[in-house]
C-alpha cells in the first residue's frame, strides 16, 4: 500500500468510525458549500480509497453537509439580499458574478443552471445566494443541488471502489497539476457554456 493510502487509512478510521468524525466530514462539506472554495474531493477521495467499504457512508455524510450549507445560503439570499448580501458582494467585487448568475438562471432555467454550476468548478456560493435572491423555487433548487452534488459525491465513491489506489495517486500529484487540470476543465466548460 502506498504511503498516501496508509495515511488516508489512518485518517479514514478517525473520520468515519465515530459520530465525531462524521460530524467533521459534514462540517467540511458545509464549509465547502458556503465559504471555502476548495473542492472537497481532494480531502475525501483518499478517505474513500483507503476504506472503500465506507465510501458510500462518506458520500452520504458530505452530501447532507452540502445540502445544509446550500440551503443556508439560499435562505440568506432570499431573506437578506437587499440589506446585506448585495452590498457585501459589491464590496467584494462579485456583483457582476451575481448578475451573470441571474442571467444563467433565466436563460437556461433554474434547474439546468444550478445543476451545471454545482457539477463544475464555478463559484457554488454565488449560485446558492443568487437562487435565493432571485426567487428560484426552493424545490427546484434543492432538486438541482441534491442531484448534481449526489452525482459528484456518489460518483467519487464509485470511482474509489473501482479504482482504489490509482485514484489516490492521481490526486497526490503536485498542486499545480491538479490546479491546471481543474482550470482546464473550467475553460472547457466555459467554452461549451458560452458557445451553446
Amino acid at each position: 500500500m502506498s504511503e498516501i493510502a496508509t495515511k488516508a487509512l489512518h485518517w479514514t478510521r478517525h473520520l468515519t468510525d465515530e459520530g465525531t468524525g462524521r460530524r467533521k466530514l459534514a462540517l467540511a462539506s458545509f464549509l465547502e458549500s458556503t465559504i471555502v472554495p476548495i473542492p472537497l474531493e481532494i480531502l475525501v477521495a483518499p478517505l474513500m480509497v483507503a476504506n472503500p467499504k465506507r465510501a458510500w457512508s462518506i458520500a452520504v455524510v458530505i452530501w447532507l453537509g452540502c445540502l445544509v450549507g446550500a440551503t443556508l445560503f439560499y435562505a440568506l439570499g432570499a431573506l437578506l439580499y437587499e440589506p446585506f448580501i448585495a452590498p457585501l458582494l459589491t464590496w467584494l467585487g462579485l456583483a457582476e458574478a451575481l448578475a451573470g448568475m441571474e442571467a444563467r438562471l433565466s436563460e437556461r432555467g433554474a434547474f439546468v443552471a444550478l445543476f451545471l454550476v454545482s457539477v463544475t468548478p464555478v463559484p457554488f456560493q454565488i449560485a446558492t445566494l443568487g437562487a435565493g435572491a432571485f426567487g428560484v423555487n426552493f424545490f427546484i433548487f434543492i432538486a438541482a443541488i441534491a442531484s448534481s452534488r449526489g452525482l459528484r459525491y456518489f460518483g467519487l465513491a464509485l470511482l474509489a471502489r473501482l479504482l482504489g489506489d490509482r485514484l489516490t495517486e492521481a490526486l497526490s500529484k503536485p498542486l499545480w497539476k491538479v490546479s491546471a487540470a481543474i482550470g482546464g476543465l473550467a475553460v472547457l466548460w466555459a467554452a461549451w457554456y458560452f458557445a451553446s
